[in-house]
């Protein structure tokens, strides 16, 4: 029998989340987005996978505000957004991701999921809570598109001697 749960709550385990869970997370600006737990790992406690939502609000989400909107991004993070991060399951809808990739089964073998540690989660929903943009940052990253250029290296578009050349 499933218990009825209180929102909005503050989950301390990842087996205390349901898919569909809604995490409001607010911007710096007073504006909110929507994270959706959209996967759990069968006996893991740390670790579930969200989707970020094209929903921004001025108060935590509902199910009615973001039911059938599919996810911008979906990653794997930590129940510390819960423990440390201070966010809290604030409604619950099916989520609209038909057709997406599952981190979990035999079938993702060889594939690739992003992974968002707590503080990502939560600074990449909170940017887009503020700015409507989503954007990734990459580590080593001058502008948060790409790697930084070393200003050594040859021009990879000027054609140079080959490398079996001697």
């Amino acid at each position: 029998m499933v218990t009825a749960r209180v929102l909005p709550c503050t989950p301390r385990s990842a087996t205390a989340l349901r898919i569909g869970d809604l995490i409001g997370v607010q911007g710096t600006t007073g504006r909110w987005a929507c994270l959706q737990v959209v996967e759990l790992m069968p006996r893991t406690r740390t670790s579930f996978v969200v989707a970020l939502l094209p929903w921004q609000g001025d108060g935590p989400p509902t199910a009615d505000a973001v039911r059938g909107l599919p996810p911008i991004e979906r990653a794997l993070t930590r129940i510390e957004v819960f423990t440390e991060g201070g966010l809290q399951v604030v409604d619950t809808v099916e989520p609209a991701d038909a057709g997406q990739e599952q981190w979990t089964g035999p079938s993702y073998v060889g594939k690739t999921t992003r992974v968002w540690g707590w503080t990502a989660t939560i600074r990449l929903a909170g940017e887009y809570a503020d700015t409507g943009l989503f954007r990734l940052r990459r580590a080593g990253s001058a502008d948060g598109h790409g790697p930084t250029p070393d200003p050594s290296a040859p021009d990879p578009s000027t054609s140079g001697p080959s490398t079996t050349d001697r």
